[in-house]
This record gives structure tokens, C-alpha cells and sequence, in this order.
């Protein structure tokens, strides 16, 4: 999976709205220059953005800020690993230069440096921006302007988000450096559902062990150990979720060799026990 940058908005439009459908999402980890508001319709996976990897299930609406390197994950993670989704795309001076930095737009200007971490939204205001999302792909071309400052807007003042990436994540690489750690995530990936040692990882990147682990950790915030951990647990969640497997299982699938080690991990990320989390959506499904 190669960090490549992409340029998407054309300098004949202010932005991009569109509304998209893949059999499965395995988009490369990637930046651009644009912020990006994304709406998961349907489909699950991995969330990968800057140095955080969490679990997403459609509906689901992020922000991301520009140059913030990211990408959803549905292939080998679920069942049914089609995605849909409606994305809009824009230059911060859309609208020309400094338009947010008059004392009018200060909550939006706020929401912008915000969005250079990844914003995650709660179901109450994801509900009533896809309303507006949905709309916003059939309307012309001035009601879309006003439509995304309308977004904008309500984004600016919602509490119910999270932030995904640490504050000081590092996303301003070289090219050297991208394609490296491209290599890397391109390699855990692949295989973080068996034991890797790191000793293998730091080959990929024709690094020793000490200094890939410095330089790891500079990357992500994280050691490989505890990034390794995060993706599983990820996994974990998705297997017990669409399956009946029981936990044993789930944790060799998902890359444990041991349970009680999984039971702890999964309890000190999720704040209850595999089981328990199984539980609600066996209940979900009967009912």
C-alpha cells in the first residue's frame, strides 16, 4: 500500500461532491492537499488515519485535514466488504484567500486546524450531516456553495466528535521517507493476523531493529508492538461482531497466540471483555 498524494480539486472547480460505490475499499494510504469530509453509507473496516487505526462501521463521518495521510480498509475484513459512500473535497481558499480568517468564520477556521488530527463524529451529528450530504449531490452548483458553508457550519459547533490522530504526528514526509513507510504499513498489513517479528518488519524498511523502532515510533506515536495491537483488536471486533466464532477462535484469527493475553488487551481498549462485546450483537442480530 504506497502513501502516494493525490491533487483532486481542478483549478475550474471550488470543490468536489460525489457520491461513490466499490466492491471493497483497499485504497492505498494517501494525502492530498484538499480537507475532506467523508460519509460512510454502508460498509466496515479499518480506519487508518495519521497514526491512529480504529474500527468504523457505516454510517460513519470523519473530517480530515490537508496532507493528513489516511484510508478505509474493508478487503478480507468483513463479510460483505462493499462500500458506499459520498465524499466532498476542498481548498481551504476555495472562496478565495483568507475568506475563513475573518472573525465571521472563527468556529470554521477552528474546525479547519481541528480536522489536521482526523475527526471522527458521533451518530447525532452524522445523522443530520447525511441528510445535507445527500442532498448536497443533486443540488446546482450555487446551492452546493452554500450547502457546504451550511456543513461547515453545523461541524463547527458540534461536541460530539473525537479526534483520531495524535497532536504530534509527523505527516509532512519526504518522498524517500513516504515510500519507506509505505512499504511497511504495506507489509503489516498483509500479514498482521500472524506473528511478525521485528526483526522482519525493520528488513522491509533496510533498517536495524533499534532504528527502525526509533523511527517507527517517530511516524506513528506508537512501538510496532502496540500499533500491531490496535490493528488486531480492530480485526478482533469485526469477527465478533458478524460471527459466531467463539473467543479462542476470534484470537487466533485475529493474530493472538494467547487468550487471556487477547482478553486483557481487548478489555484495556474496548473497556469490556470480548465476550460481553460479542454479546450485544448476537442480541442485535436475534432481535
Amino acid at each position: 500500500m504506497r502513501i502516494f498524494r493525490e491533487n483532486i480539486v481542478s483549478p475550474d472547480n471550488l470543490f468536489v461532491v460525489k457520491e461513490e460505490q466499490f466492491k471493497y475499499n483497499d485504497f492505498p494510504f494517501h494525502v492530498h492537499p484538499e480537507f475532506e469530509i467523508i460519509l460512510i453509507l454502508e460498509g466496515s473496516g479499518q480506519r487508518m488515519v495519521g497514526d491512529s487505526v480504529t474500527e468504523f462501521s457505516g454510517p460513519d463521518l470523519c473530517m480530515f485535514g490537508a496532507d493528513l495521510p489516511h484510508t478505509f480498509y474493508t478487503r478480507g475484513l468483513s463479510k460483505d466488504e462493499s462500500i458506499k459512500q459520498i465524499v466532498i473535497q476542498f481548498h481551504e481558499n476555495f472562496l478565495g484567500p483568507g475568506f475563513f480568517d475573518r472573525k465571521h468564520f472563527k468556529q470554521i477556521k477552528d474546525l479547519l486546524q481541528r480536522s489536521s488530527q482526523g475527526i471522527v463524529f458521533d451518530e447525532m451529528t452524522t445523522a443530520v450531516i447525511a441528510q445535507k450530504m445527500r442532498s448536497l449531490v443533486t443540488k446546482n452548483p450555487t446551492e452546493t456553495v452554500i450547502g457546504l458553508l451550511d456543513i461547515l457550519n453545523i461541524l463547527s459547533v458540534a461536541t460530539g466528535y473525537s479526534l483520531l490522530s495524535s497532536p504530534g504526528f509527523l505527516h509532512g514526509l519526504n518522498m524517500e521517507e513516504s515510500t519507506r513507510m509505505s512499504k511497511v504499513y504495506d507489509y503489516i498489513l498483509d500479514n498482521f493476523r500472524r506473528d511478525i517479528s521485528l526483526d522482519e518488519v525493520a528488513s522491509i524498511a533496510y533498517l536495524s531493529p533499534s532504528a527502525f523502532c526509533r523511527y517507527f515510533k517517530k511516524f506513528t506515536r506508537k512501538t510496532l508492538s502496540a500499533f500491531l495491537t490496535d490493528l488486531r483488536i480492530g480485526y478482533a471486533c469485526k469477527l465478533l461482531q458478524h460471527n459466531n466464532l467463539g473467543i479462542s477462535q476470534v484470537s487466533m484469527d485475529a493474530g493472538f497466540n494467547n487468550v487471556s493475553y487477547f482478553n486483557r488487551k481487548f478489555k484495556a481498549v474496548k473497556g469490556q471483555t470480548p465476550m460481553e462485546y460479542q454479546r450485544q450483537f448476537l442480541i442485535k442480530r436475534a432481535n
